[in-house]
């Protein structure tokens, strides 16, 4: 059932992905029996709680008046990858940060976009090419000169610099990067089981699957 919801909505031709179920179909595989509603329950709750329909207010509302930050101590952390542990726990890593902020915008028709930078991931109105918001970083703001300057800190000047880096990121990709992120993860940890189920949920991706075939199937063997 999970498997099946999230390879509809992962199809290429599937219009518009949804952050917030995706991201909890995710979480489900890895945590059988997660009750998503719970935690979609929760992004309604913060929604309710911003003061004003914009970017400003949804970061201020979750990263001063809720208390979401960065995961510092450890990033690496595979719950920092799963949207209800980010929730419960109030900390995550750059991309399940966004993901939580585009969704709880949306609740209060802000429209916000990720922006997949290289080893970083951002947040920015859809209307607005010049405004950004860093989640990790308890949603500071900064201008297109302070996304470069991030960039070149965190990649310490080892990567040129391409605008193209500031476009948004589709939903489906970003869905992807979380998974790539777990695949990761579950990998360094040699946790057989946990990667299984995340290579399993990789398959259901089509360019996945076909790029992945022997690699899932490998990787399948922990549960014969």
């Amino acid at each position: 059932m999970v498997r099946a919801r999230f390879a509809e909505i992962m199809q290429p031709g599937h219009p518009g992905v949804p952050l917030d179920e995706a991201a909890l179909l995710i979480s489900t595989a890895i945590q059988p029996g997660l009750d998503e509603t719970v935690w979609l329950a929760a992004l309604d709750s913060f929604a309710a709680g911003c003061d004003a329909p914009t970017p400003e207010a949804v970061a201020h509302h979750l990263f001063s008046t809720e208390h979401f930050a960065g995961n510092r101590g450890a990033y690496y952390d595979w719950r920092n990858s799963c949207l209800d542990r980010v929730i419960e726990r109030r900390i995550g890593i750059p991309i399940s940060l966004s993901v939580l902020m585009i969704e709880v915008a949306r609740r209060v028709d802000v429209d916000l976009v990720g922006v997949g930078l290289p080893a970083h991931f951002l947040v920015r109105a859809a209307n607005d090419e010049n405004t950004f918001f860093d989640p990790f970083d308890g949603g500071r703001q900064l201008d297109r000169a302070g996304v470069r300057s991030l960039f070149e800190h965190v990649t310490s000047g080892q990567v040129p610099w391409n605008e193209r880096f500031l476009e948004p990121t589709p939903n489906r990709d970003i869905v992807i990067r979380m998974l790539n992120n777990l695949k990761s993860v579950f990998a360094e940890r040699s946790d057989a089981v946990r990667l299984a189920i995340v290579m399993d949920m990789r398959g259901a991706v089509p360019e996945l699957a076909e790029l992945e075939a022997l690699e899932i199937a490998s990787s399948a063997a922990v549960f014969n």
